[in-house]
């Protein structure tokens, strides 16, 4: 579907910096609720991902985030971008972008999920530059009763276990307060009344610390899903 070009005045938006040409745009979300697709200008800017927040919980007005890489850095000082969504093209102007540690707590919660399960081999670098700041919001949510088992290698980084059928493509792992990402470059599923996966992991981002892990997020596609620890971690 075309989006139909959007006449009215800009949405005032804001604009904050994460660092690596890493942006979050924050901006007025319309009742119709339009989907962001992309972003048609200015080029250079590409939209990684988004969320909606501020619907029923403490923010007082609905609003829509964007995380955008701007390559090119034009929107370095602040200017207008151009979001398609299905319903219409909407036009967004922003100052200066602002530190992303200014993000509210609820709009990092909003945005925590939706970056982990953006994580691809070609998002990797850019959305790691958030994991710090959002990964917190959804890890130390409590974990479900039947959240997949996850036990490390003692003797190393480089190996897991984990119980159910579900392979994830990567972990996201906080030993105190370093993260670490794992791709799972090999998994061997053992099927039967508890089923398992062997999985052989290989550095993806971060340098793990020789400390006990005490949160894990399975990531896969459009998923992200915290794992239960044994007791005491992984040390």
């Amino acid at each position: 579907m075309t989006a139909i070009p959007d006449s009215r005045d800009p949405s005032e938006g804001r604009l904050f910096a994460a660092g690596n040409g890493v942006l979050v745009c924050r901006y007025p979300v319309a009742t119709d609720l339009p989907i962001p697709l992309g972003i048609t200008a200015p080029a250079g800017l590409r939209l990684l991902t988004w969320a909606f927040t501020g619907f029923g919980g403490t923010e007082p007005d609905p609003a829509g985030l964007l995380v955008l890489h701007d390559a090119q850095a034009a929107l370095a000082e602040g200017g207008a971008l151009t979001l398609e969504t299905h319903f219409r093209d909407v036009a967004i102007a922003c100052p200066r972008p602002r530190p992303v540690a200014e993000l509210t707590h609820p709009e990092r919660g909003a945005l925590g999920g939706a970056v982990l399960a953006a994580v691809t081999p070609e998002t990797l670098d850019a959305l790691a530059t958030l994991f710090t700041l959002l990964a917190p919001a959804v890890a130390d949510a409590p974990v479900p009763a039947n959240a997949p088992r996850l036990t490390l290698a003692r003797d190393g980084d480089g190996a897991a276990t984990l119980s159910g059928a579900s392979v994830p493509n990567y972990l996201l792992i906080r030993a105190r307060t370093t993260w670490s990402c794992a791709r799972v470059a090999q998994a061997t599923l053992r099927f039967g009344p508890a089923p398992e996966a062997s999985l052989t992991l290989a550095p993806a981002w971060g340098t793990p610390r020789d400390a006990p892990v005490e949160a894990a997020l399975l990531l896969g596609a459009g998923t992200a899903t915290a794992a239960a620890l044994p007791a005491g971690g992984r040390r």
